[in-house]
């Protein structure tokens, strides 16, 4: 019947026409200028009532329509009170723990999809797919509207990195089993770069045309956040009582300029700090020189201070601290008298005897001829020199190059023995830093032109190597090989090289290691550097293990002849608390192997088994994936556009998400509007018939 109503539109038309105001006759003398102000006033006077008239008929359309309910649907409406199923993906990867005035964009995720389960109702059904989830775990439906909301509030923000596109796809593949005839997808997140790769494109074939994609986005402006990206020890090799040295690499991935303080703790406590400042946009690689009291595994710790993501604060890593090393002399020159020895400096460099028989250097040597090498166990020693050795074999490479491929040190020193052509073919391609050519001689000598002073070898040396002195006579000259590094340079070649080799690193002395071709050995800073070359060249008779946040760990156990278990604990726990898990090795080459899964933190977790009844611990540090911390955030557009979503929905304030769902499912309602218009036109209307016509 409402439709009857419209002929009430008539009413302010009769009223017009019925009440039109008539002139009154009155005898005059003369009305001609009456006339004329007559007629201006009429003029007025009838537009006035026309626009009464508008007003009275705008009044009672907008009345009318209001009582009509109009809506604008939405090009996905599929009638009032459809059943829903929605898939929710909620963005938990460790960049969703910056704070933005003073929320977290994780808590403003959770906030966002508890609004999605209350616009719900009984009989709709959602899955909850995490971005930083299990790879293999399907999402199911629920219906259990109640439940779902206290799983939402027990989800917890991660520490990881992962990719948008299997979330996605494990959404989509719940909603294919879903019987509701809506079916939405939620993208609940700050849409960091890393995580929209490439194989989000794959699944737009996937994505039905006509479901709704709904992309909040929880981001913004970071202010501050200095991302410590790696501490790593510059020397592979450390032992107590030696100056060690850990360079870190920190970025400003903030709008602002900061200062930061930098600090070292090992085993908790805290050994040495700076302040560091870094530009925004920034980049920054400094070093912190702790000194090691003890022997032992050691958990180290390097932190900034706290700023608005502290989950890209801390670098963990585990190290073993020597007491002594035991280094290899192959020497190629030997002598009836000691003094002539190719190795006589090398030596009494690295062992460093003193007057009593007191030790007091923590590199052990033992010295054999190339007629003996064969005979070593090279697994026993932390480093290798070969010293003017004239000539290589088959085996002689194959047992180098197994040594260092897992991890060893191999010091090369030449000299006038040295048969190039023997060293090239047999060396060149998988170990020799780079090819041998001739011998360059100069009476004089040369000087050394430059060395790296930023190199782990030579940055503890940097403020007391004077190499003004220096005078090389012979050196071969060498044409370094790809990916070979020149750590220090003759005025006419190069002195020092190095190549990294598998796990090992190979560096190569291109004059002798004795005073027959330089006066190296008699410089001061000799000594030191022979060491700092051991030492970051050595082999580690334990690896200190590193996996990043999520990743498996795997442990290699020693033989103990039966089953071995292993009990796991996390950063923070001790003995006392329930470990993480208790696992069984498995049988592998030499002893056991165990992989342990549950790296959800960073931090310095510990492996505890026994052997012959005696308890040991292995550690092993787990960091956060540095590419989380950058920041860098595409738009929703952008992401809609990957997706190929017909109807993607972008919402920038995740507190409207309601209402634009609400819109989304039912329609734009109009009938507010109609009688918030009809009060307006009612207003206007009153002033013009009571107010304006009257004046």
């Amino acid at each position: 019947m409402i439709h009857l109503l419209w002929a009430s539109l008539a009413v302010p038309v009769l009223i017009h026409l019925v009440h039109r105001r008539k002139a009154r006759r009155i005898p005059f003398s003369t009305l001609r200028f009456v006339r004329m102000v007559d007629q201006r006033v009429a003029r007025r006077q009838r537009l006035k009532e026309l626009l009464l008239l508008a007003l009275r008929l705008a009044l009672l359309a907008a009345l009318i329509g209001a009582l009509y309910r109009p809506m604008i649907r939405s090009a996905t409406f599929q009638g009032a009170g459809v059943r829903t199923a929605a898939a929710i993906v909620l963005d938990n990867t460790y960049s969703m723990r910056a704070v933005r005035e003073g929320t977290r964009r994780f808590d403003r995720a959770l906030k966002a999809a508890g609004q999605i389960l209350d616009g719900l109702t009984h009989g709709d059904a959602v899955s909850i797919v995490l971005l930083d989830g299990p790879a293999d775990a399907p999402a199911e439906l629920s219906t259990a509207l109640a439940g779902l909301r206290s799983q939402i509030d027990s989800v917890q923000c991660g520490y990881g990195t992962a990719e948008a596109a299997g979330a996605i796809r494990r959404a989509v593949q719940s909603l294919a089993q879903a019987t509701q005839a809506r079916k939405e997808i939620y993208v609940i997140s700050d849409f960091q770069r890393v995580s929209w790769t490439a194989a989000v494109e794959e699944l737009q074939a996937e994505l039905a045309e006509d479901m709704p994609v709904f992309l909040v986005d929880v981001g913004g402006e970071v202010g501050e956040n200095v991302s410590l990206d790696s501490a790593e020890f510059g020397l592979k090799v450390q032992v107590a009582g030696a100056a060690s040295e850990v360079f870190c690499t920190l970025s400003n991935t903030g709008a602002k300029n900061v200062e930061r303080e930098l600090s070292l703790f090992l085993d908790g406590e805290k050994v040495a700090e700076q302040n560091v400042g870094i530009a925004a946009g920034g980049m920054l690689t400094t070093s912190l020189r702790p000194i090691f009291g003890r022997t032992g595994e050691t958990a180290m710790e390097v932190r900034l201070a706290p700023d608005e993501l502290d989950a890209d604060n801390a670098r963990y890593a585990t190290v073993t601290v020597h007491d002594r090393l035991l280094a290899l002399l192959v020497n190629g020159d030997a002598s009836g008298a000691p003094y002539l020895d190719e190795t006589l400096y090398v030596d009494l460099a690295l062992s460093a005897p003193s007057v009593g028989g007191r030790v007091l250097s923590p590199i052990e040597t033992r010295t054999v001829t190339p007629a003996e090498f064969l005979n070593q166990r090279l697994q026993d020693y932390a480093c290798v020199l070969l010293a003017n050795v004239p000539r290589v074999s088959d085996l002689w490479v194959e047992r180098l190059r197994r040594y260092v491929t897992d991890g060893g040190g191999l010091i090369l020193f030449l000299g006038d023995r040295v048969d190039a052509a023997s060293y090239n073919p047999m060396l060149g391609g998988d170990l020799l830093p780079g090819t041998l050519g001739d011998v360059v001689e100069s009476a004089e000598g040369v000087r050394v032109r430059r060395y790296d002073g930023t190199h782990p070898v030579f940055h503890a040396l940097a403020d007391y190597v004077n190499v003004e002195r220096t005078r090389v006579e012979r050196f071969f000259g060498v044409s370094p090989a790809e990916g070979t590094g020149v750590l220090a340079e003759l005025e006419s070649g190069p002195l020092l090289l190095e190549r990294k080799v598998g796990a090992g690193i190979v560096l190569l002395w291109t004059s002798s290691a004795d005073m027959d071709w330089n006066n190296l050995p008699a410089r001061p800073f000799f000594l030191p550097l022979l060491h700092q070359m051991v030492y970051y060249a050595g082999r580690p008779t334990q690896r200190g293990e590193s996996v990043t946040v999520g990743m498996p760990c795997a442990l290699d156990l020693p033989e103990t002849g039966g089953a071995l278990e292993v009990a796991f604990y996390g950063p923070g726990q001790t003995e006392l608390d329930e470990p993480l898990a208790v696992l069984e090795a498995a049988p592998a080459e030499g002893g056991g192997r165990v992989e342990f899964s549950g790296t959800g933190q960073p931090g310095v977790y510990r492996a505890l088994y026994s052997v012959d009844g005696a308890e040991q611990a292995r550690l092993f540090a787990v960091n956060v994936d540095p590419r989380e911390s950058q920041l860098d955030c595409l738009a929703p557009q952008e992401v809609a556009q990957m997706l190929g979503a017909r109807f993607a929905k972008v919402v920038r304030d995740p507190d409207e998400l309601a209402l634009v769902v609400r819109r989304e499912r039912e329609g734009l309602p109009l009938w507010d509007y109609l009688f918030a218009l009809a009060i307006v036109v009612a207003v206007a209307e009153s002033f013009v018939g009571n107010v304006w016509l009257r004046h």
